[in-house]
């Protein structure tokens, strides 16, 4: 399988201040950001929102541009929070509940809508609860499931509650079976209902009673808790689990078969990760990027499963080793790799665009020697008499003769 990882931005300057005027455009992030949902808009622009920029927690947002890459500044959020949920409506408007503002703090539980058209944010009512690190999903009615979450005392939350956009009011709902917490572990399946993973324990909840059952042990025979894993729905309809830990990263692999109801160990993937990013690509493979694993930190590896032969496959690394980075499908198929973290940077504010099954070579702009191409080949770009460097004009080339700076 052919691809291709590209860095949308390949040189950085120190980030501007949180609070930048709306309408400002950056050829990064504005600033570095990580522990923050990243949202597709409905018209393929990408939400950033808040988040954490490795000292202070954000309230600042900004979009993406797939055409121009560029990210243009939005309106600020009332609430600066990390660790929140964030959920796309069906009306193109984006749901922002819960997360945290400071490890002291505890817990939100504000809420707020994102319009799109206008770049502004509106308060909503507050949830019944304060929730760090919701699990939050769509449901096929239209409204948001929101449930689990850490309390204000760092506990799990065993209750759930429900939004809905036409009224801006919450409800409760059932409790889940039991008290769970960690983001981005529910997913809407093909008969309605919702499974949420996280722990030893997997359970369904159906809209139409607000009720939850058990969904079995994550993996059965394996047992694996998990926590910084991964949850993915396939093109069949089945729904994979990567990766996560406990004390360390995993490097097992789970099924789950609404149809039976059964789990099933799948192929390992061959790196143990947590912290990463999954998505399913156009040709229905799903791809695994980035994260951290206790002996390597952060991975700039990537892989991609075939759930029809049950087969991993090693792809193109990243070009900078990240850990909870964004992974946000774009409308020509392309996926962006944004934001995270890794241990020689910090928090990160480039991104990086992968192409599943196009290969680019790279040209020789503003390198020298023997380079890789990126297809596998290689470049020779010529003695090294020219120095790349990055200035405040800009990103060129310095060349030490006639001492001038060029622009790329």
């Amino acid at each position: 399988m052919l691809a291709l990882f590209t860095m949308v931005f390949s040189c950085s300057s120190a980030p501007p201040p949180e609070g930048l005027e709306q309408g400002m455009v950056s050829r990064e992030l504005s600033t570095p950001r990580k522990l923050l949902p990243w949202v597709a808009l409905a018209d393929g622009r990408v939400l950033a929102a808040g988040g954490h920029d490795g000292s202070r927690t954000l309230s600042s947002s900004e979009v993406y541009e797939p055409e121009t890459g560029e990210w243009y500044a939005m309106g600020a959020m009332r609430t600066a929070r990390r660790n929140h949920a964030a959920v796309r409506l069906a009306d193109g408007r984006v749901l922002v509940a819960g997360g945290t503002f400071s490890a002291s703090f505890g817990a939100l539980a504000s809420a707020e809508v994102f319009d799109p058209g206008t770049g502004r944010w509106t308060a909503v009512r507050d949830m019944s609860e304060a929730r760090n690190e919701p699990a939050a999903v769509l449901l096929p009615d239209g409204r948001v499931l929101v449930a689990g979450g850490f309390d204000v005392d760092r506990h799990p939350v065993r209750s759930a509650e429900l939004f809905d956009p036409a009224t801006g009011e919450w409800t409760r709902t059932g409790a889940p079976v039991s008290a769970r917490a960690g983001a981005q572990t529910g997913v809407v399946l093909g008969n309605g209902q919702v499974l949420f993973v996280s722990g030893l324990q997997a359970e369904l909840y159906e809209p139409a009673s607000g009720q939850w059952t058990k969904a079995g042990p994550v993996g059965g025979a394996a047992g694996t808790h998990r926590s910084g894993h991964t949850v993915t729905v396939l093109p069949d309809g089945r729904v994979l689990v990567v990766g996560g830990t406990t004390s360390r990263a995993a490097a097992t692999a789970e099924l789950f078969d609404p149809r039976r109801g059964e789990w099933k160990l799948a192929a390992p993937p061959a790196m143990p990760r947590e912290a990463h990013g999954a998505l399913v690509t156009p040709e229905g493979r799903v791809l695994v990027v980035g994260g951290f694993h206790v002996m390597s930190g952060s991975l700039a590896s990537v892989e991609s499963y075939d759930p029809v032969s049950d087969t991993w496959s090693v792809e193109p690394s990243l070009w900078e080793a990240r850990r909870g980075a964004g992974l946000v499908p774009l409308e020509d198929g392309a996926v962006l790799v944004v934001g995270g973290s890794n241990d020689l940077e910090g928090t990160l504010a480039t991104s990086e665009r992968y192409d599943p099954g196009v290969c680019t070579p790279l040209t020789c702009e503003a390198t020298c020697g023997a380079v890789p191409d990126g297809c596998g080949g290689t470049l020779e770009c010529g003695p090294c008499t020219a120095m790349p460097a990055c200035a405040a004009e800009g990103c060129g080339v310095f060349d030490e003769e006639d001492l001038a700076f060029t622009r790329r």
